[in-house]
């Protein structure tokens, strides 16, 4: 056999292995296209004789000549013709190439036409170089970048352990990515990246490495990704572009001081083909950017696909105030001092970052009938600059509120999204990269609209809101679900609301709140409103209103796993929902904090975490079962409220509509819409997925683990749910929970307060890492040393560890 007729079968073996490995694909197909992919013959800039101000453009270079000459050619309309638009930098738009109300400035495809902008570029011709171990290598003359694809198959990076799409968190981790023995393998680790899950699993951190120490350990560079603590897990984790790492077929690494491409093709010898191979070269592909006073407005960009950027995690090092969040301003479409703005029709498919982002001041913005999908951050995000927000001075060293903080209500100026709406999107698989991300992401906006989307498969909540700033938002008609699949501790929809008033002391913060209480509505000035979604978290609540979420409406929703929490914050009503085979999560009011739950279906008792007063009203609920019925009323709720089978109809699945005669509608309960969740355009509705609808549950649920016991003063009881665990700040159920102190006991002269957890006893084997018998094991240990007079224990408070030594009489 020739030398060439040996190459050749190697290559066909290459691309039958690559279709059987990453799917069918026309593997063959694009590399004879490889190096003509973007050349497409036409004319330069031909002006449409009809109208006047229409160009059709066939080529990157006709695009971008396209845009430079819009001034000067007065073109209202650019029309782009199908194919794959390689752009190595972005398409600015501004207030130059702006249009009017009833003329907008348009980037579209033609109808019918199949439209991509491209991040990336096929590499040139390779010339591969066999290796030890099943690896190749060529030379490339390419800046570094950090995705590479063949045959439009996207190609993991050398990374340990190897990659499995199937393996949840990260594609797969271990605790020992970056043990000394295998560091010591690595000869030069310059370049490579520890990705991790937060220790608490909040998200995602990610930090560079650097190199290696003169002792063999790693010097790495800042960690990002997660605020406000960015201490990454010891055991989720993986290391991923080093070059030792490189033995799974398919994976590949970039040598970038010596520009030397390795790769490990499926079949062991088979020598890669020379064409086909595409890197990511662009983070950005349209930025719609004006400037403060001269807003670029009156565009609309239809029917156009934006795909293969560049990832830009290490970049996401800007917390968004004092939420869980670190951001990155930017995206395949970046939008910020614009007003008027149409996003619609559009695909964004495997991206590297963020998908849409709206930035700092944004009118009217419209982002509707979009499919995103396969996104490495999130996919659409509304966030506002920071000095837009009257930021509170820090507290004094004693937790007190400063008596200078800044009571003007509302933002201190324009430079925030507001009047604008998602509409009617599929959003799924979304990130891929960065799990502290989001289908829909807002922050320091006012007045934004998110309504009848689908989002499912994310690593974290569907739909957050990291702020109060400024409210009235309108959240409807969405259908979220498969949520929270790589992270803990949150919902398919998630919020904060650590506004002005907010400190991480919360004694401190009740007595502030108490002593003035209008403190607490600076920021939220309009009702945000959550009405008619249908939402579904399996690892956690439905809906999540966490740390001081305020000035909240929450009505005709289904959810469908995780039940409703509402932590802390004033202000929040919910009515008129159904709780689906779980309950309402009351965690840490406040004394005065207005709140009120009435005409809801709960299918399962209450399950409230330190709660002195029930808000303003907690009534005419329908349980299923009389002895949750009967503990609610203990605690003084419910006094109008019954028991009994909800009887819904059932004859559809996901419908829960209830019969005229059940006794939900003698609480008050109407029914409520179960076909109109998500997106409406049938092109979008035939690909979107639904959620798996559970049967509903009527037997009695079992009885909350670990019943409180009295110690030392305290009532306290070992940490079994993550309602607790959440309350807590905790990273996993493990520890006692201290519920209530009396004033003069041993406890209250430790220190101790309720909402404090004892993770440890001081010279014992972490007995308290127990979650059922963690309460009865520190009773006994304590009767054991009661000769000793004290134990010293370690605390959990505020998200910090103290230690406090505990008498023992």
């Amino acid at each position: 056999m020739t030398a060439d007729a040996t190459a050749k079968n190697h290559r066909g073996d290459f691309q039958l292995n690559m279709r059987t490995r990453f799917g069918s694909c026309a593997a063959a197909l694009l590399i004879t296209l490889a190096s003509t992919l973007f050349c497409y013959a036409g004319p330069a800039l031909s002006e449409d004789t009809e109208t006047g101000s229409t160009i059709v453009v066939h080529s990157s270079a006709e695009l971008y000549q396209a845009i430079d000459a819009v001034h000067v050619n007065n073109v209202r309309v650019i029309r782009v013709a199908s194919g794959r638009y390689a752009l190595d930098h972005p398409l600015l738009l501004s207030a130059a190439t702006s249009g009017t109300a009833s003329h907008p400035f348009t980037i579209e495809g033609i109808a019918g036409a199949k439209v991509e902008f491209d991040g990336s570029r096929a590499l040139p011709p390779l010339k591969w170089e066999r290796q030890p171990d099943g690896i190749w290598r060529a030379h490339l003359e390419t800046a570094p970048f950090q995705r590479l694809w063949y045959a439009d198959r996207l190609l993991p990076r050398a990374r340990y352990p190897n990659y499995d799409p199937a393996k949840l968190p990260l594609g797969g981790v271990s605790a020992d990515a970056t043990s000394a023995e295998r560091i010591a393998r690595w000869k030069n680790p310059a370049g490579g990246i520890v990705q991790a899950l937060h220790s608490s699993r909040w998200g995602s951190v990610h930090i560079p490495i650097l190199g290696k120490n003169a002792d063999g350990t790693l010097r790495l560079g800042p960690a990002v990704g997660n605020a406000p603590s960015t201490s990454p897990s010891i055991t989720e984790r993986f290391v991923e572009n080093i070059r030792e790492e490189l033995d799974a077929p398919g994976e590949w690494y970039h040598d970038v001081g010596q520009n030397w491409l390795y790769f490990k093709p499926p079949v062991r010898d088979a020598s890669p083909p020379p064409l086909g191979f595409r890197a990511s070269t662009a983070e950005s592909l349209i930025q719609i950017v004006g400037a403060p006073g001269a807003p670029a407005h009156n565009i609309r960009i239809a029917g156009i696909g934006f795909r293969g950027t560049e990832p830009t995690f290490l970049k996401s090092t800007e917390p968004l105030l004092r939420s869980d969040w670190r951001f990155y301003r930017g995206g395949a479409l970046f939008i910020t001092d614009a007003e008027r703005i149409g996003i619609e029709d559009d695909k964004f498919h495997d991206l590297g970052g963020n998908a849409i982002v709206v930035s700092g001041h944004a009118r009217g913005v419209s982002i509707r009938r979009n499919l995103i999908d396969q996104i490495g951050a999130s996919a659409i995000s509304f966030v506002g600059e920071p000095q837009a927000v009257r930021l509170p001075p820090p507290p004094p060293a004693d937790g007190q509120l400063r008596a200078d903080i800044d009571r003007t209500t509302g933002p201190r100026s324009d430079q925030y999204p507001a009047d604008s709406i998602a509409q009617d999107n599929l959003i799924h698989d979304v990130g891929t990269i960065e799990k502290q991300s989001a289908g829909v992401e807002i922050a320091m906006s006012a007045r934004i609209t998110i309504d009848h989307n689908s989002i499912y498969r994310v690593p974290r909540a569907g739909i957050n809101i990291g702020d109060g700033n400024w409210g009235g938002h309108r959240i409807t008609n969405n259908d979220v679900f498969d949520t929270v699949r790589e992270s803990s501790d949150h919902g398919a929809f998630n919020s904060w609301g650590r506004d002005r008033y907010w400190q991480s002391d919360r004694p401190a913060m009740e007595r502030a709140t108490t002593a003035d209480r209008a403190i607490v509505r600076l920021d939220t000035l309009e009702t945000i409103v959550l009405r008619h979604n249908r939402f579904r978290s399996d690892h956690g609540w439905d809906i999540d209103l966490d740390d001081g979420s305020t000035n909240y409406l929450i009505e005709d929703n289904l959810l469908l796993a995780g039940g409703l929490k509402l932590r802390e914050g004033f202000d929040r009503t919910a009515r008129n929902n159904i709780i689906l085979n779980n309950s309402f999560h009351p965690h840490m009011w406040f004394t005065n904090s207005n709140d009120v739950f009435e005409h809801n279906i709960v299918m399962a008792g209450y399950q409230p975490v330190i709660i002195k007063r029930w808000g303003k009203a907690v009534d005419f609920n329908l349980f299923v079962t009389a002895s949750d019925l009967k503990t609610a009323q203990s605690n003084e709720t419910d006094l109008h409220s019954l028991s009994g089978d909800p009887q819904f109809i059932s004859s559809r699945p996901g419908d829960y509509a209830v019969r005229p005669t059940s006794p939900a509608i003698r609480i008050g309960y109407h029914n409520i819409a179960m076909g109109d969740f998500g997106v409406r355009p049938q092109r979008l509705r035939a690909l979107a997925e639904r959620p798996a609808f559970p049967k509903p549950e009527l037997a009695p649920a079992p009885a909350q683990r670990g019943a409180p016991r009295a110690f030392a003063g305290m009532m306290v009881k070992t940490v079994s749910t993550l309602g607790e665990q959440s309350a807590a700040g905790l990273a996993k159920q493990v520890g006692v929970l201290v519920l209530s102190v009396k004033p003069d006991s041993a406890a209250a002269t430790s220190g101790l307060r309720p909402g404090d957890v004892i993770l440890t006893i001081e010279g014992t084997t972490d007995i308290l890492a127990q979650a059922v018998t963690a309460a009865s094991s520190l009773i006994a240990t304590a009767k054991a040393r009661q000769w000793q007079g004290s134990m010293v224990i370690s605390v959990f408070r505020n998200q910090q560890i103290r230690k406090v030594s505990l008498p023992l009489q």
